[in-house]
């Protein structure tokens, strides 16, 4: 029974995340309306209408029929130019920044309403052209429901206009920026919030004999069900510590978590416990914080590239993970669940501060060591996280070693002098600060003709 749930659980969210959920769900509430129109006209609602409104009654049946076959030829080429639109943007947002921005994309829930609604209209004329000249009626046409089909009609022409507006803001970078920006720090917030009210780490995860779990599938491990997993634990009366974040890449029969007793049916409960794992291919950053990193690198990194050549784009990325580091010096590197007597019952890290900043740094580094604006930007990036950085002392040495990285690559790579002379004003700065373990190395400038 805990399989099915777990399983109805993992499809309803795949569905409700899909580019087609909201267009079914409209449409549908559109067949139930013409149906119940339909209903109605059986009552004699046009013949109500017809004496108090003679204005919105069609009563003649070439004008009803052309009406119909217009709205639904027009309603089709409006779906699949619109469709196509969406098609061009998500192909072209792949190319000029990530393919894993897609889902992001996709997942825009205003685009997915329009679209639902020229489904929607497209039904409705349908069901209603098809019972033109019905025998059932009291008046000859269903004329209301034709002049519904219109407004909704005359609706879905203002919301087309809507849609260029939003698809046309959708597909530039500040936007797609942004939008993982601040999907990424819901996100950061919420697993920070969450370790405040927990606390820190159990001291039923220090103890015990550790047994190996081995994987049963391949595949990357998104998320899991962290309730349900607190109760099976609970059940077998073991702690579990996952030896990787979530994220990961887990291999079959290859160890990827541990459990701090024997267990009699191991396999069992392994078993049961993959069934509340969720294994899938997108990287969701209101899944995983740690997407949200690696799609701002990944878009700096293609910004960067010779055929896009658009250090701006790099710049403003540089700025949101910015943001986002400081957010994550405040998150600590494990997390544990608790059960309802407050044992602590599951164990997994996550991906250290320090892996974070050399993962999402290190591309940006390597790609823009020789673009002095991406430089000072990173050197103001390193300033800004000083500043926070002495609530968490701990984290200074990978400060010094990731801005001192930096330096090592921009002495071999800036060689004029007057660029050179800008970064020691900003190293200076750094150094002034006096945050750092020990002083960050200047560069050495000679400019000729300089006193």
């Amino acid at each position: 029974m805990n399989k099915i749930y777990s399983k109805a659980k993992f499809i309803y969210y795949y569905i409700v995340n899909s580019i087609g959920f909201y267009p079914t769900l409209i449409s549908m509430t559109f067949a139930l309306l013409a149906l119940v129109m339909l209903y109605l006209e059986v009552l004699g609602i046009s013949k109500v209408l017809k004496d108090d409104l003679p204005f919105v009654i069609i009563s003649n049946s070439e004008t009803a029929r052309l009406i119909l076959s217009s709205i639904t030829t027009g309603i089709i080429s409006l779906t699949v130019f619109s469709f196509t639109m969406v098609m061009l943007v998500l192909n072209q947002a792949g190319s000029n920044f990530t393919p894993r921005v897609i889902p992001g994309l996709i997942s825009y829930k205003s685009n997915q309403r329009v679209m639902g609604l020229y489904l929607g209209t497209l039904i409705y004329t349908l069901i209603i052209m098809v019972n033109v000249h019905s025998s059932y009626y009291s008046v000859p046409l269903p004329g209301f429901s034709i002049f519904l089909a219109m407004c909704f009609t005359i609706v879905c022409l203002g919301f087309f206009v809507y849609f260029i507006h939003s698809i046309s803001l959708s597909i530039q970078i500040e936007s797609i920026l942004e939008s993982i920006f601040e999907v990424t720090r819901k996100k950061l917030k919420a697993e920070i919030e969450e370790a405040k009210e927990k606390g820190g780490k159990s001291s039923a995860v220090e103890g015990g004999v550790w047994i190996d779990l081995k994987s049963p599938k391949t595949g990357y491990l998104q998320s899991m069900e962290e309730e349900e997993v607190v109760k099976l634990c609970r059940k077998h009366d073991v702690v579990l510590c996952f030896e990787q974040p979530l994220g990961s890449f887990f291999v079959e029969d290859i160890p990827f978590a541990q459990v701090n007793k024997p267990i009699e049916a191991i396999d069992d409960f392994t078993e049961q416990l993959f069934v509340h794992l969720n294994f899938y291919r997108e990287e969701r950053p209101d899944v995983n914080y740690l997407f949200g990193f690696k799609h701002i690198t990944e878009s700096a990194v293609r910004a960067l590239s010779p055929s896009l050549n658009d250090p701006g784009t790099c710049i403003k990325a540089i700025d949101y993970l910015t943001a986002l580091f400081i957010l994550r010096m405040q998150l600590p590197d494990e997390k544990v669940l608790y059960d309802e007597s407050g044992e602590g019952r599951v164990l997994f890290k996550h991906e250290t501060f320090e892996n974070v900043l050399t993962l999402s740094l290190s591309p940006i580094r390597l790609y823009g060591k020789g673009t002095n604006v991406v430089i000072i930007r990173l050197l103001f990036l390193f300033r800004s996280m000083l500043v926070k950085v002495s609530e968490h002392p701990h984290l200074k040495p990978c400060l010094y070693n990731e801005a001192l990285l930096l330096v090592n690559d921009v002495d071999g790579e800036v060689n004029n002098a007057g660029d050179r002379e800008k970064i020691n004003e900003q190293l200076q700065v750094l150094n002034s600060m006096q945050v750092l373990p020990r002083p960050l190395p200047l560069l050495s400038v000679n400019i000729p003709g300089q006193i």
